[in-house]
């Protein structure tokens, strides 16, 4: 059993709390615990285990510092690098598995010699690969909470977040309503800046010249100077939208029942707020690691993953926000 696995004890007391009915058990110990000793669910262990074996997470946004969030998670990466590189491994594979029902499609779709069924069956086969993939995705998010929080990284979790398709499926779609889209039309309304600048003429499709390579470059060059310009005004605010974003997963992965997709984008706000800067950061150490593990003949990629991953739940355990938390990590 992981430990961070949770038992229900319908109808037994709780160990500490007699009076109190047990709502689960705890995952050190096995002792049933009330929602006072899990404090509301959050915690998977009891109060005398958490105090013995110190098994709460131990940075919050008040003193975490990307220093002091790598000193937490490289010894518990160091303690369960092989299962978590396992994790990683399976969840490269399940991609790859997943890619098969895009070629299964395509190859359907020419058997029978049938444009349309085929560019039909490739995108349901493209959904389903991306929501297979995000829920692997979840479950390594979900060992690597397990991990931080003490527990040991069980790869059955990758497998935990299955019923989470619903929420998950849903919360994507408004999430490319409502952010993606926007951001989309600003950069179409960029193109028609360029357009409308006066190059439109000047372009290779509207002159009809047979025209040299370096000619072509003279004619598209005024082109992609105006829309690099509006790209670069546009930089700020749609790194400011789009990091939030960057805590979806974890959200998700967090919570055994997680919030309604609005309620999961204004958490992840809050676990970005004031905290960008910091993020970009993290952003760039994590790709520094996966590069140094391409690097090393891509053998060190998988263990990099591993890595990587850790360092972003971890973050994301140190930036949620506690005072509106309804729900703490339960099993998947």
């Amino acid at each position: 059993m992981s430990d961070m696995d949770f038992g229900r004890g319908t109808g037994a007391s709780c160990a500490l709390h007699p009076e109190q009915v047990a709502t689960g058990t705890c995952a050190r110990c096995g002792n049933f615990m009330c929602g006072t000793c899990s404090e509301g669910g959050s915690s998977p262990r009891c109060p005398t285990c958490r105090a013995r074996f110190g098994a709460e997470f131990p940075l919050n946004r008040d003193n975490w510092s990307i220093g002091g969030l790598w000193e937490v998670c490289w010894p518990a990466f160091q303690r369960e690098w092989g299962m978590l590189s396992l994790g990683v491994l399976i969840t490269i594979g399940v991609s790859f598995g997943a890619q098969l029902l895009v070629t299964l499609g395509q190859g359907i779709g020419s058997a029978l010699d049938s444009t349309a069924l085929a560019v039909l069956l490739s995108l349901v086969g493209f959904a389903a690969q991306v929501v297979v993939q995000g829920l692997v995705q979840l479950g390594l998010l979900r060992m690597c909470f397990d991990v931080l929080q003490g527990g040991r990284a069980d790869v059955a979790r990758l497998f935990s977040q299955m019923h989470k398709v619903g929420p998950y499926v849903l919360t994507m779609l408004v999430t490319f309503a409502i952010i993606v889209v926007p951001l989309l039309i600003l950069g179409g309304l960029g193109f028609l800046v360029a357009m409308g600048a006066g190059f439109a003429d000047a372009m290779p499709w509207n002159t009809g010249a047979d025209l040299s390579p370096a000619e072509r470059w003279d004619s598209v060059a005024p082109v992609l100077a105006v829309m690099g310009g509006v790209a670069a005004v546009l930089l700020i605010p749609f790194v400011y939208v789009a990091l939030p974003l960057y805590f979806i997963q974890p959200e998700l992965a967090y919570e055994d029942v997680p919030p309604g997709p609005l309620q999961v984008l204004r958490r992840c706000w809050e676990c970005a707020r004031g905290q960008r800067l910091a993020m970009v950061g993290m952003g760039f150490i994590v790709g520094c690691i996966a590069l140094a593990g391409v690097v090393a003949c891509c053998v060190g990629l998988i263990p990099a993953s591993a890595l990587a991953q850790l360092l972003i739940a971890g973050m994301y355990l140190a930036l949620r926000p506690r005072s509106d938390e309804v729900a703490g990590p339960l099993p998947g």
